[in-house]
């Protein structure tokens, strides 16, 4: 017998909703159609799609030389290069699933608010909902499989900007019908090994997480044709920025220590060695998703 598919029940379910049939009086009707109409609820929010992901780095300046770049602090140019040395030990990555706003294709109105079978619907790409763990949009999505990658700034792969690498061990995650609420990455340590104007630079970054948000409506939905896209930009970590009208400059402070060969880490220059775990933790300047365009499926 041909399995029918979700698609297919969901319409068999509909027709039975808004046939003439009564099932019995007028009021056991409207019990049954409600019943119905939770059970097709919650056949559809129970269905779990594979969507793949794309984790790249990338360096903003349209070449193929994603381990050389020029930054400016205070006026001054650097020019850096990342040794292929450098690695990023990943833990793991994981997103969380918000469901989506719309039910059955019909906007919710005041009174299906209200009910009990769409207590959960949302404003998309906002914040995870607060539901338990055994909760279908309670659970956390693997997409990112632990280890250790090498050669983090070598091209193997193109985006608008121009190079870009691809890290490996992204895997396609079941998740349920809805919007991406965040994501997740966590790593065991960074290692980066880089010259700066010629001198050898060594950083070393310890276990660390970073909750990254969509700034737009990221669908995970039937039929989706690509994979969902994160972006990490390493050199952002090094460039100028403002926080709350002070300006914070990485590659000036350093400048005050060279020439020669630094060391930054927790127990090394550990003035440099925090405003690098700050520009990690910023938002939007090393881990971020896409910008969001008219037609262009994220």
């Amino acid at each position: 017998m041909k399995q029918l598919t979700a698609k297919q029940i969901s319409f068999f379910i509909l027709g039975l909703l808004f046939t003439h049939c009564t099932f019995g009086s007028v009021g056991d009707s409207n019990k049954e159609k409600e019943t119905i109409l939770q059970n097709l609820i919650f056949f559809n929010n129970t269905q779990l799609i594979p969507v793949g992901t794309n984790l790249r780095s990338y360096d903003d300046q349209a070449d193929d030389n994603l381990n050389q770049f020029s930054l400016t602090s205070n006026s001054v140019n650097y020019n850096i290069t990342i040794q292929s040395s450098s690695y990023i030990n990943w833990e793991m990555g994981t997103y969380r699933i918000n469901p989506p706003n719309q039910v059955l294709g019909v906007s919710t109105s005041s009174s299906e608010k209200n009910s009990t079978a769409t207590a959960k619907t949302h404003t998309p790409y906002t914040v995870p909902l607060d539901l338990p763990a055994d909760d279908l949009y309670g659970k956390s999505y693997p997409f990112l499989s632990a280890g250790t990658v090498s050669n983090i700034a070598e091209y193997n792969s193109t985006m608008e900007t121009g190079a870009s690498f691809l890290y490996p061990n992204t895997r396609t995650s079941n998740m349920p019908l809805g919007v991406v609420a965040v994501a997740n990455v966590s790593w065991e340590e960074i290692y980066i090994r880089m010259t700066v104007n010629g001198n050898d630079i060594t950083i070393l970054l310890p276990q660390g997480n970073k909750s990254i948000t969509p700034k737009c409506k990221i669908p995970i939905k039937l039929g989706r044709s690509g994979n969902i896209e994160i972006l990490m930009s390493p050199s952002s970590m090094f460039q100028d920025r403002t926080v709350s009208g002070t300006p914070v400059r990485f590659l000036q402070q350093l400048s005050l220590l060279l020439p020669g060969t630094i060391v930054i880490s927790k127990v090394s220059n550990i003035s440099l060695y925090n405003i690098l775990l700050q520009n990690l933790q910023a938002e939007d300047i090393v881990f971020s998703f896409p910008g969001c365009f008219p037609g262009v499926e994220r």
